[in-house]
């Protein structure tokens, strides 16, 4: 990158595409880059955007920090009592503060909008394993464990007869109409 390139750049918190100024570390932005794509593990083409626009989003928020907190430590240098700093300056001080609640913002978005997609797809593969397991059970017939409550009636009465019991001729419960 030539240096006309940065002619205009004081602080690189506007910028629209992430250029490493003087003084940043290509290394950290490759270790921001490395620890976005490990967390999420993009496979898609809107994945691996959406992770390369994150991991710009967080370069930029630290880059907006660094210089938020260059300010801030300045100006209470200056002087401790805020009061004290001009009218610019405060301005200058809130404007940084706005540059960095919008990054954090668009980190925020990103993250969601992976979150959610990561969520989906989860939810896909739920659902296609529910329907596989579903259509297995009814490949294969269903052994029934459980006697039915007439069958536990007839096993009941057989066990009446077994210890001596002898019961009465009862009605068909199963047929009413049938006295």
């Amino acid at each position: 990158m030539s240096n006309s390139a940065l002619n205009a750049t004081k602080h690189g918190c506007c910028a629209l595409d992430v250029r490493l100024l003087p003084g940043e570390s290509e290394k950290e932005y490759r270790n921001v880059d490395r620890i976005w794509n490990d967390a999420y593990k993009p496979k898609e083409d809107y994945q691996k955007k959406l992770v390369t626009e994150l991991v710009h989003a967080d370069w930029l928020l630290q880059r907006t920090t660094r210089a938020y907190l260059d300010m801030e430590t300045r100006l209470y240098a200056k002087s401790m009592n805020p009061l004290d700093w001009s009218e610019e300056e405060q301005r200058a001080l809130g404007r940084f503060l706005r540059y960095k609640t919008a990054h954090a913002n668009t980190v925020a978005r990103c993250r969601k909008a992976l979150d959610e997609d990561r969520r989906l797809r989860l939810a896909e593969v739920l659902a296609s394993e529910r329907i596989k397991t579903a259509r297995r059970k009814n490949e294969t017939p269903q052994k029934r464990t459980e006697p039915t409550w007439k069958e536990k009636l007839q096993q009941m009465r057989q066990q009446a007869i077994d210890l001596g019991y002898a019961p009465p001729d009862a009605p068909d419960l199963m047929n009413p109409t049938k006295r």
